[in-house]
């Protein structure tokens, strides 16, 4: 094998592996039952949003100058600082880290231990896990990183077994469900795998292993093909394992109440395809491999909040910190921290997708001005979309005047209301922006 195919198919394995977490395993299931019959529409919605999004990502940092900060230098400075601080503090210490959490417990330590009380179980395990994650974050993170390199390769394993199940002897048919917008319902859930964020967070990462092996992001034109051949590597890999996850779903979605929880989804899909067995072995890898994201999440956040107080809050003390929050947010359970997700996630996610597409194509924008336009009605519009979310929660409308204007934006009724508004805010940026 040539060496720089090697090396490809090993960047491509590491951006499978940062973008791919068991935490994400919950959502791929949960489209498939909710699209039913049309589960490949959602599932199309769902490689989107869930998968190319966040591989392009990547790519746009590196068009853009091989880091975040630099990608959005055109926006305005603080840019970077405030959506830093909103994806660490926001989404990753009262989120994405709790919901790891919950993920090892209702799919993996419940599922091993069912006969045990459940409210002595719970808070003793959630204790025990983030006190363990606490512990590698201040001792030695390598030996969970050793075991997860072991067991990832046992779990991805145990998912083509799931996969290839699904599909050679289905434990039903897909049934309809009645949903109207299957693709926008995909699209739209998929932004709770939360990637593209890991993407434009991460994507320095790849940048750099690319410039590691030689080919050297000075040649753009070679390190840009590399890290485009090792992204596609990782869309295959994720797009075998989210869809045929998605698919499990739709062929035994029916056998379930569409209430149920993601979790118990899930291991009640692989309990009827493999039985026990499969089932406990799928718990097993999912418990390691939440505990490695976790190990990995809890430092990087410590590590943000001591840099954000410059010191103030010494590592440690935020290891502590970021442990209790995560133990207090997964007692609540995966489906309470997912109807607190959606809200940020409808925010974020927008203007997220406008900085992807637009680093993609750094070379186009005109300049500066086109940035600033387009990520701004981005966000307008996601504010929009969250505080609506958070109003059918709280019980409390937005003023009747805003949404009759925002009910005729085109694509409003489709879900992507932000498109169009974005185009134009783009095309008024760069218009204003031409002679700076």
């Amino acid at each position: 094998m040539k060496k720089s195919t090697k090396d490809t198919l090993v960047i491509g394995f590491a951006i499978f592996a940062i973008f791919f977490g068991a935490g994400n395993l919950i959502f791929p299931p949960w489209i498939g039952q909710t699209a039913g019959a049309a589960w490949f529409p959602a599932m199309i919605g769902l490689i989107i949003t869930g998968i190319a999004l966040p591989i392009l990502a990547i790519v746009a940092i590196g068009n853009g100058g091989g880091t975040f900060q630099k990608l959005t230098e055109p926006i305005t400075p603080w840019f970077y600082h405030f959506y830093n601080f909103f994806i660490m503090i926001c989404l990753g210490l009262m989120i994405t880290h709790p919901r790891v959490g919950a993920v090892a417990y209702e799919t993996g330590i419940r599922t091993l231990l069912p006969n045990v009380n459940e409210a002595i179980l719970h808070p003793v395990a959630l204790i025990a896990f983030f006190g363990l994650s606490a512990w590698f974050c201040i001792n030695s993170a390598k030996v969970v990183d050793k075991v997860g390199q072991l067991l990832t390769p046992i779990l991805l394993v145990a998912l083509a077994i799931i996969i290839g199940l699904a599909i050679v002897n289905p434990v039903g048919v897909p049934v309809d469900t009645g949903i109207e917008n299957a693709f926008y319902m995909g699209f739209s859930n998929a932004y709770q795998i939360g990637d593209i964020l890991t993407g434009l967070l991460c994507g320095v990462i790849f940048i750099n292993a690319i410039v590691d092996k030689g080919y050297g992001l000075t040649t753009e034109k070679m390190g840009m093909s590399a890290l485009i051949k090792a992204c596609l590597v990782a869309f295959v890999m994720l797009t075998f394992v989210y869809g045929g996850l998605e698919y499990l779903g739709a062929t035994g979605g029916s056998n379930f109440p569409s209430d149920t929880d993601q979790t118990v989804l899930l291991v009640g899909l692989v309990k009827m395809l493999g039985g026990n067995i499969l089932m406990n072995v799928l718990a097993v890898c999912v418990i390691v491999a939440c505990l490695t994201t976790s190990t990995g999440l809890m430092s990087v956040i410590a590590g943000y909040i001591n840099d954000l107080s410059k010191g103030r809050i010494p590592y440690k003390a935020g290891v502590a910190f970021v442990a209790v929050i995560a133990i207090i947010q997964a007692l609540g359970g995966v489906a309470k921290i997912i109807v607190i997700a959606g809200p940020i996630f409808m925010f974020i996610y927008p203007l997220s997708i406008v900085i992807v597409i637009l680093g993609c194509f750094k070379k186009y924008v005109p300049n500066n001005g086109v940035w600033k336009g387009a990520v701004l009605a981005a966000a307008i519009i996601g504010l929009y979309d969250s505080f609506g979310i958070i109003g059918a929660i709280m019980g409390f409308s937005i003023p009747a005047a805003i949404t009759g204007i925002y009910t005729i934006i085109p694509l409003a009724s489709q879900g992507f209301a932000w498109v169009l508004p974005s185009i134009l805010g783009g095309a008024i940026g760069g218009f204003v922006g031409k002679d700076k």
